[in-house]
């Protein structure tokens, strides 16, 4: 199994840089909120890292079932955060996929990594 790990530091004001592997991003929070808005918000970094690891899940599936899968553009909302945080969910497919294969796919999207981490403390509310 990968060891999956990242070291990140706060800079100045709400300013972190992140890295991991060689690679290096930077979380910030918007001017709004007293951030200089130099990047994404730890949040939005949460849907991108979702949101990239069920598009990942999905395409190593269809490539597994020889599926004619040409990708998928994935929209992801957060909603609530009241008891449990509820997140909005649409996908676009792309490619020459029955109705079936579009179902076994948003099945699927749900088993990636990331989703089994979240599962406890989340729910996915289709649209």
């Amino acid at each position: 199994m990968l060891e999956v790990s990242i070291t990140a530091s706060l800079k100045e004001g709400y300013f972190v840089e992140n890295e991991s592997r060689g690679h290096v991003w930077k979380s910030d929070e918007p001017e709004s909120i007293g951030g200089d808005d130099e990047g994404p918000t730890p949040s939005e970094l949460l849907l991108s890292s979702l949101a990239s690891c069920k598009l990942i899940t999905m395409r190593m599936y269809a490539n597994h079932k020889e599926w004619d899968f040409q990708g998928a553009t994935i929209f992801l909302s957060i909603l609530e955060h009241a008891e449990k945080t509820i997140i909005e969910k649409s996908i676009i497919f792309k490619g020459d996929l029955d109705e079936d294969q579009i179902e076994r796919l948003n099945i699927i999207s749900e088993k990636c990594p990331v989703a089994k981490m979240l599962r406890d403390s989340i729910e996915f509310k289709f649209i």
